[in-house]
Parts: C-alpha cells; sequence; structure tokens
C-alpha cells in the first residue's frame, strides 16, 4: 500500500523562505516576491488538506500547481532571472495566482470531505478475470491505435476533428490501460518483488512505436508515466536499476529520439502510416547528418520563444511549456482593460461536446483557439494552434475576478470531489483516471475542467462497463 506523502510544514517554510531569498537577490519586485510566496504557502497547505499522495485530488492539485507556479519560480531563481521579467502585467498575473490558490485552499479545506453517490468504474476481482481483461484490452487497444493513427495522418481539418471522436481514437487508451494492469497484477503476484515483464513491454512497445509514427514526444512518455504510477500507487519501491533507467531513458528522448522526431515531423504531412513507417526506417537506417536534425529541432524551438517563453537562456523551451504563468500573463494582460469574454468560450466547448451525428453544424474552434487569439498567442488563421491556458488565467479572462474566485472556491474542489466519489486510485481504473487527471487538470480551461468533469469521467465509466461486458461473454475456466 502506497505512504501518503505530505508536507510537513518546517520544509515548506524553509523552501519558501529560500525562493523569497533567492528572487529578492536576482531583482524581482518586492510585491511579487511577497504575492509569491502567499500563493505558495496556500499551495502547500492545499496540497496536505487533500491528502498528499495518496489522493487523486492530491497529486492532481500538485500537477497544477507544478505547471504553473512552482517550477517556474524555482527555475528563475536557478537561472538568477527576475520573475517578473517577460510576463505581461506582472503584478496583476501574480495577484490573480494568489487569489485563486488561496481560494482553492478555503475550498478544499471546507469541501474536502464531501463525496456525491456517483456510479463507480467496474474493477475486476479474480486473477482470471484480469488476465482477459487484459487480452481484451489489448486487442481492442492496438486495433484502435492503428485506427486512430490512420485517422490522424490520412484526415485533415473536419474530417480530422470528428474523426478523433471515432472509435479509433475513443479505444486507444486501453493499451494504455493494458499497461497498468499488466503492471499491477505482476506486483501482486511477486508480492512487490517485481514490476515489469513482458505483458508489461509488449503494449508498452507497441504505443512508442505508434508515437514515434505520429512523431509525438510525449506520446512516448505516457506508456512509462502509466507503468511509473501504478508502480507508486501500489507501493513499489524502485531500485536502483530503475533510476539508472529512468536517467538513460531522459537523455535518450531529449538528446537523440525528440531532434529525431522534429526532423522528420516534416514529411508526416498527409502520409499513410505506411509511408510515414517507410519514411522513418529510412531515416533510420541512412542516418542523416546530425547537424541537419539538430538544425530542424533548434529551429522548431526557436518558433516556441517570443510570447511563450518565461525565460531568457535559450533551450528553455520545455521548461517555458511547464511554466504556464507565461501564456496566462497573456491573457491576463489582455483582459486587463475590462474585456471579459464570458461564457463565450465555454460555449464552445460544450457544444464540441455534442455528437457530430446530432449536433453537425457545431463549432469547429475549441476554447483552445478562442483564447489563444484574445491572448495574441495564435494568429487569427491558426485555429488549430494549440495554445496552452489554465482555469486561473480563463476565470479572470471570463469574469475578472469573481471568475477567479468561483473557480478557486468551487470548480476545482467540485472536480477533485467527482473524481474521489468515483474512482479508487489503488484499483487498475483508478489509476488510469488518475493520470488522465493529473496530466490534463493542469493545461485544463474552464471548457476543458467541464468537459474533464463530465466527458471523461463518464467515457471511463462506460468503458469500464463495456469490456467487464465482454468478461461476461467469455466464459473464465473457473466458471465452466
Amino acid at each position: 500500500m502506497q505512504e501518503s506523502f505530505k508536507l510537513s510544514p518546517l520544509v515548506m517554510l524553509c523552501c519558501i523562505l529560500a525562493l523569497t531569498c533567492g528572487e529578492l537577490l536576482s531583482g524581482t519586485s518586492l510585491y511579487f516576491v511577497a504575492a509569491m510566496a502567499v500563493a505558495m504557502l496556500c499551495v502547500g497547505i492545499t496540497f496536505n488538506i487533500l491528502g498528499g499522495t495518496g489522493t487523486i485530488g492530491g497529486i492532481g492539485f500538485a500537477s497544477l500547481a507544478l505547471n504553473t507556479i512552482v517550477i517556474s519560480q524555482f527555475a528563475k531563481v536557478a537561472f538568477f532571472e527576475p520573475a517578473d521579467k517577460n510576463l505581461e502585467t506582472p503584478e496583476l498575473t501574480i495577484t490573480v495566482y494568489m487569489i485563486f490558490f488561496l481560494c482553492a485552499m478555503l475550498g478544499t479545506y471546507v469541501f474536502s470531505g464531501l463525496r456525491f453517490r456517483l456510479p463507480k468504474a467496474l474493477e475486476v476481482s479474480t486473477t482470471s478475470q484480469t488476465n482477459l481483461l487484459y487480452f481484451v484490452s489489448v486487442a481492442l487497444g492496438m486495433g484502435s491505435q492503428v485506427l486512430g493513427l490512420l485517422a490522424v495522418m490520412t484526415a485533415s481539418g473536419d474530417v480530422e476533428q470528428s474523426a478523433s471522436r471515432s472509435f479509433g481514437l475513443e479505444f486507444s487508451g486501453l493499451t494504455i490501460f493494458a499497461i497498468v494492469l499488466a503492471t499491477d497484477s505482476r506486483i501482486r503476484q511477486t508480492n512487490g518483488r517485481h514490476s515489469f515483464g513482458l505483458k508489461v513491454f509488449f503494449p508498452w512497445l507497441f504505443s512508442i512505436l505508434v508515437s514515434l509514427l505520429l512523431t509525438s514526444r510525449g506520446g512516448m512518455i505516457v506508456p512509462t508515466l502509466a507503468y511509473a504510477l501504478t508502480c507508486l500507487v501500489s507501493g513499489y519501491r524502485f531500485r536502483r536499476n530503475h533510476y539508472l533507467a529512468l536517467c538513460a531513458g531522459v537523455l535518450v528522448l531529449g538528446f537523440l529520439i525528440s531532434p529525431f522526431e522534429m526532423y522528420v515531423r516534416q514529411f508526416r504531412e498527409g502520409m499513410t502510416p505506411q509511408g510515414m513507417a517507410e519514411v522513418v526506417w529510412r531515416q533510420l537506417t541512412t542516418m542523416p547528418d546530425w547537424t541537419t536534425v539538430a538544425q530542424a529541432s533548434a529551429e522548431a524551438e526557436g518558433s516556441g520563444s517570443g510570447r511563450s517563453s518565461y525565460f531568457n537562456r535559450p533551450g528553455t523551451l520545455i521548461l517555458s511549456r511547464l511554466s504556464l504563468i507565461r501564456t496566462d500573463s497573456n491573457l491576463i494582460s489582455a483582459c486587463s482593460t475590462g474585456y471579459h469574454y464570458r461564457f463565450a468560450a465555454v460555449k464552445n466547448d460544450l457544444l464540441m461536446l455534442i455528437p457530430h451525428f446530432i449536433y453537425k453544424d457545431k463549432p469547429t474552434v475549441s476554447s483552445v483557439g478562442l483564447l489563444g487569439h484574445i491572448a495574441g498567442v495564435t494568429g487569427d488563421d491558426a485555429d488549430t494552434t494549440f495554445a496552452t491556458i489554465t482555469m486561473v488565467a480563463d476565470g479572470y479572462g471570463a469574469f475578472g475576478w469573481l471568475g477567479v474566485i468561483s473557480t478557486g472556491l468551487f470548480a476545482l474542489p467540485f472536480v477533485i470531489i467527482v473524481y474521489e466519489s468515483i474512482f479508487d486510485m489503488r484499483r487498475p481504473w483508478g489509476t488510469v483516471a488518475l493520470g488522465v487527471f493529473a496530466v490534463a487538470l493542469p493545461g485544463a480551461n474552464l471548457g476543458r475542467l467541464v468537459g474533464l468533469t463530465l466527458r471523461t469521467t463518464v467515457e471511463l465509466v462506460l468503458l469500464s462497463y463495456i469490456v467487464g461486458a465482454v468478461l461476461r461473454v467469455v466464459p473464465i475456466k473457473a466458471e465452466r
């Protein structure tokens, strides 16, 4: 059983004090540092109220805090850069963050014990059911990933948007679920001595190969994260070999795979999976000039600078993506003169939840594109450009200070309560829900927060019952 980790008050205060001194020495304004310290204190207290790493809410909130304010501020001190630089209206931005995390602390304190009577995900109970569920998940998941690969590589525009809601992409997550099942089963059967086996390796490798064809670096990380997260919630203790493998994987991904994918991505447009596989294989076997590969990667990284970069140093694109305070500040600045778009962005996301065969004229631009235009991060003709703006800035942009207070006080605690009412993170479906929640929450604006609460939970529960129904159709040896 996993031990719940919480922050001790002494460690919390020491970290905030060190961060405060570092930012003052680097030239950050006194008001920004004071507001940052209050926000950090609220983050630590809220994390402990939610139960630390022992709950879905604690891990999800930690992911949100890390990607918005924690990583960004510690990185600024490490680079000895003023934390209020490269932000639009820095004092207003940090005030919005401070108010949000203060309200989140109050909201979680008041509502943390509340639970709803909602349908639970259908979990398996026997070893025979687990084994059968694994094979069903592998078969459906791999088939769905192939269909999803066909949809992404051969479709474009509205066709691609409808394909993303097809069978292929809806069930492709079952491959990740198979990794969770196999890892959990391996740990239980060996009494915690082992966690990785052939059942884990097979869907893990398949998911990575599909992501390689899609040139998706995030997709290559997800299978490993699913394995690590399952080990974490199962109480498995990592050994030295695991940490060595992690370090080697990070180096290979950062210095070999990532530049290579950025180079190959230029050949992907409009190609079939077979054609893309031939391109990848040809590039791998002919060993392209590494100077060309590195230059393509550097050019792609350079495209992420400007109003999306929080740091002055080159080569910090990935770090800027983990510092969402930068893009949030763009939207907060755009709405600081009194303009607020209210329900416009949320309305688009709610209408896009309706199936295409029911509402054929539904919007084609989600809140991501709309908020990107308002913040000035995306161009007017880039409706599909992804701009990550969090619920913190979206609350302010939509409704001003009332939106910031309501989002922290009610919206965030509500979505946490929903997930903890439906899922047990120590069971396979709960582990999958935890992974989805922790990954999606940091980049969720208000519209996506609604989708994360309504659509994602319903899909996971329905998927658990659909797979459970398949298990009941197929006779198990012990039941014959």
